[in-house]
This record gives C-alpha cells, sequence and structure tokens, in this order.
C-alpha cells in the first residue's frame, strides 16, 4: 500500500477510533499482505467483482452487513429528478430483482435512488447504498433517516473517511464502486448529461451487464437511456428482460398497487378508449401526464401498447 511514512500511523489510529463506532474497513484490493499496515491486515472480505481494472479505492469504509458485498449483486440507478412514471418503473425494478435474490446497490440520492432502496426494505430485500462523502455527512440530508434504515437492514459502502463532505467530484468517481460491485447495470432514467451515465460507462468498462428502460420521443429525462440503447445496452421493457438473462424467473405478485392517477386510466381503458387522445378527454388530464402513467402500467404489466399511440389491458 502506498502511504506517506509520516503518515501511517496516523492513518492507522483513526481507523482504529472508527472500528470502535462500528464502521468495518475492507479491502477491495488484492494486495499483498505484507505492503499493507498492521490494521489492515486482519481483513478478510474483498468485493468479489473487484479487479485491478476497475481502480478501486485502497479501502472501502462499510456500515452494516458487509457480507452483503460479496451476494449477487445487481445495481440500478437513473436521475434525481424523474417522473412519475420513472419513479413507477424503479419501484417495480427492484421489488422485482430483489424478489428474485438480488442484492441491490445505488447510491442515496432523491428520485431514482430513494426509490430503489424504499422497494427494496418494503420487500425485506438486501440493498447496498454507496455514498460519495462520509457517513457523518450524509447527502443529501433530507435522506439520513432512510440512510440510518440502511445502516441497520443492509449496507453502507463509501471510500471517503466518515468526516469527509462530499465535493461534487467524488460522485462520478463513487459510481464507479456501484458499477464495480454489480453484476449487471440498470439506468432508469438520464438526460444526456445525466450522472448516472457515468455508472453506465464504468459498466460497459467493466464488462457488466447493462441495461437501460426506454423512454417515450421528446422525454427529456430519458434521452441518455435510448441514446444508451442506441449504442448497445440491452432494452429492459420488464423485469423479465433481466430476470431471462440471469436465469431467474419473475415471481407471481398476488396484487398491485395502482396510484389513483394510474386507476383512473384503466378505469378509462376498460371503458373503451385506446388511445392517449381519447383517454385526455375521458380522463381530462393532459397528454404528457397520461403518456407517463401508461407508461408506468406497462411496466407493472397491466397495460400494453397496441398500436402507435393506442393502448389496451393486459389480459
Amino acid at each position: 500500500m502506498t502511504l506517506y511514512p509520516k503518515r501511517e500511523k496516523a492513518f492507522i489510529s483513526r481507523l482504529k477510533i472508527r472500528q470502535t463506532r462500528r464502521i468495518s474497513i475492507t479491502l477491495p484490493r488484492d494486495l499483498k499482505r505484507g505492503e499493507l499496515p498492521p490494521l489492515l491486515r486482519k481483513a478478510k472480505i474483498i468485493p468479489k467483482n473487484f479487479c485491478k481494472r476497475i481502480c478501486p479505492p485502497l479501502v472501502l469504509y462499510t456500515k452494516g452487513d458487509v457480507s452483503l458485498i460479496n451476494e449477487e449483486i445487481f445495481g440500478i440507478v437513473g436521475s434525481r429528478k424523474s417522473l412519475p412514471a420513472d419513479l413507477n418503473a424503479a419501484t417495480v425494478f427492484a421489488e422485482s430483482l430483489s424478489d428474485a435474490g438480488f442484492t441491490l446497490v445505488t447510491g442515496i440520492a432523491e428520485g431514482v435512488d430513494s426509490a430503489v432502496i424504499k422497494a427494496a426494505l418494503n420487500k425485506n430485500g438486501k440493498v447496498i447504498s454507496v455514498v460519495a462523502g462520509g457517513f457523518d455527512n450524509a447527502y443529501p440530508a433530507s435522506n439520513r433517516k432512510l440512510l440510518e434504515e440502511i445502516a441497520e437492514r443492509g449496507l453502507i459502502v463509501s471510500e471517503q473517511p466518515p468526516e469527509v463532505v462530499a465535493k461534487p467530484y467524488f460522485f462520478p468517481i463513487r459510481n464507479r464502486i456501484i458499477a464495480g460491485l454489480s453484476d449487471g447495470v440498470l439506468i432508469v432514467s438520464g438526460g444526456m448529461k445525466s450522472g448516472a451515465l457515468y455508472t453506465a460507462e464504468y459498466a460497459e468498462e467493466y464488462g457488466r451487464e447493462l441495461f437501460a428502460v426506454p423512454h417515450g420521443y421528446g422525454v427529456k429525462s430519458g434521452e441518455g437511456c435510448n441514446d444508451l440503447i442506441k449504442r448497445g445496452a440491452r432494452l429492459a421493457d420488464t423485469p423479465k428482460d433481466i430476470l431471462a438473462l440471469f436465469g431467474k424467473e419473475e415471481k407471481e405478485t398476488a396484487s398491485v398497487t395502482l396510484t389513483d392517477e394510474e386507476q383512473t386510466v384503466v378505469n378509462a381503458l376498460a371503458d373503451g378508449c385506446s388511445h392517449v387522445e381519447e383517454i385526455c378527454l375521458k380522463t381530462g388530464r393532459p397528454v404528457y401526464e397520461i403518456a407517463s402513467v401508461l407508461s408506468g402500467l406497462e411496466i407493472k404489466g397491466i397495460a400494453v401498447k397496441s398500436g402507435f399511440n393506442a393502448y389496451g389491458l393486459k389480459r
């Protein structure tokens, strides 16, 4: 390990303090034990998916169930500013993949990340959150309680010491850890400049299976996903597209919870409306809102597209 000799003693001292606070130290590199300071030689868990080409951090700070690092892991990420349909998609994919036995890994941002975490926890599934800063400086602050729940029921990972405040450039490089831990990655939403695309780039570089949710024409929050599909990412309309590739089957669910908006559209479809314009007239809602709801109903397996701007209920 490359450490400045004068700082090594202080470094080890800080690690000892952190161990008393239930913060574990994990080695992501397959280094010779003799190259490590005494405290780090005791670390036994090395992420199975990490290799030298991933350029992992020297150490990972972990809080929670560190054994999750070596489970079958799937990454789900997306934009912070997502449409309701994107959040619906994140929830549906997270629930299905969690039911199938995957440990999910994501960030901790509002939007898709939060939807993935909540869906996994609601299913009593396993979830890993990779944060950009240290544990003592949760960002965003609005998700502090969610982080506490993850620490109790899942795992939090950071390459930064607990006292470090996240800097803007920490977030893109943090995404390499999400991709590095994962066996596959799904991009739910993201514009052409979305940070989620960094995760996609790392996934491609590391040889991970890369999936993206397709978006309709003119949907800015989905332009990055559509571009990924054009460049070779696998299209994921439903969780089955992912599960089939990994030799898993989707578990049947007893019922699907619908929002008020979704139920209104389902009622319109049941009354014989099929084209988007007809549904808009029936419900009194604008086109962009109906399109978003229909996308969510497709993902939930309730509605199917039957033609250009035409939909029907799945039989």
